[in-house]
């Protein structure tokens, strides 16, 4: 009874499946498939040479695939600057990217261009006329005792004009301690001032000879240093690009006078040495023109290289009163005249 049972399993298990009745149908299609297959061979070139024709409209729809074409399994997330997104501990093929305009991860402010050096001082190189006010307080007739010497002459060495104005140089340094709109400076100023002629003969001179010794001259000299407060206005020249930058200075001056004959110092008539001092006071008032525009490439450049940060031209008026503050004891050695030079700021 159970080798009957057993055999009955097998059997339902292992025996092929009943073969359905239409079998006989499409082995007949398959029979006529394989008679037709010879003249599906000879169609086959001519279908080949259409080929071509499907292949190059292939490209076209390779190009649309992308966009319809779900995403690569490897293909990174990107952020914002459309950059990948790499897994924490991976690194990239190419350099990581550093914006300038982007404030980095502690809240630093956003970079607005090259910074420029500290600007603290400033430094001056000017040129005038001058003409020493030694004469001024002069009350007799005829001509001051400076224009006697240094006047304008004739033949005979009389003296028959005013002296002219001479070349006056001068070198400036300031410190900038301090900027509202501009900034604020303490500087020093000096100068040098020389005047010379032909030396008047002492002894009494013939009738028709000349007055004065060609071969002998003499020389004056002043040398004026100053201490002033000064303020340049230059916020439209940092703001606006305006290239003008007006200043205003003053404050306080000592002149040192002297006049040598013959390589030493002269005396006056009482054999005292001409050579002294004088105090006072001084006003500059002027405009600048900053050179930085002509090429501002180059003005960075200066300013990387030397640290000057701007250069200028610049013309002003200058008020010196070197008299003592209006004494009678000292001689005024001052002048009002106007300056033009060459400034740089570092």
């Amino acid at each position: 009874m159970s080798a009957a049972l057993f055999a009955s399993f097998v059997w339902a298990f292992a025996a092929p499946p009943t073969p359905p009745d239409d079998s006989g149908d499409e082995a007949e299609v398959v029979d006529a498939d394989a008679e037709d297959a010879p003249d599906n061979a000879e169609d086959a070139p001519d279908n080949a040479e259409d080929a071509p024709d499907n292949a190059e409209d292939t490209p076209d729809n390779a190009e649309d695939a992308p966009e319809d074409a779900p995403a690569a399994e490897d293909e990174l997330p990107l952020d914002e600057r459309y950059d990948p997104i790499l897994p924490y501990g991976e690194a990239g093929d190419e350099r990581e990217l550093e914006y300038a305009d982007e404030a980095d991860e502690l809240g630093e402010a956003e970079f607005q261009g090259r910074v420029a050096s500290p600007q603290r001082f400033a430094i001056e190189v000017k040129f005038g006329p001058y003409l020493p006010e030694v004469d001024t307080r002069y009350t007799g007739t005829g001509f001051g005792p400076y224009a006697t010497i240094y006047g304008e002459t004739d033949e005979l060495g009389l003296t028959t004009g005013k002296p002219r104005k001479g070349l006056f140089s001068v070198l400036s340094f300031e410190w900038q301690f301090y900027n509202i709109g501009g900034p604020l400076s303490l500087g020093t100023t000096v100068g040098l001032f020389r005047d010379k002629a032909d030396a008047l003969v002492a002894e009494d001179v013939p009738e028709g000879e000349s007055l004065r010794a060609s071969a002998d001259k003499t020389w004056f000299n002043v040398v004026p240093v100053t201490v002033l407060l000064g303020y340049r206005f230059e916020l439209l020249a940092d703001r606006f690009r305006v290239p003008l930058v007006p200043y205003a200075r003053g404050g306080v001056a000592y002149g040192f006078w002297w006049e040598r004959k013959g390589g030493k110092l002269s005396t006056n008539s009482a054999g005292k040495k001409s050579h002294g001092g004088s105090f006072g006071w001084q006003v500059n008032l002027g405009l600048m023109l900053r050179l930085d525009f002509i090429d501002p490439a180059t003005a960075i450049d200066l300013d990387r290289l030397t640290g000057i940060n701007h250069t200028y031209v610049f013309g002003e008026w200058q008020f010196s009163h070197l008299d003592g503050f209006g004494s009678d004891s000292m001689m005024s050695v001052g002048d009002d005249t106007f300056l033009v030079g060459l400034a740089f700021e570092f």
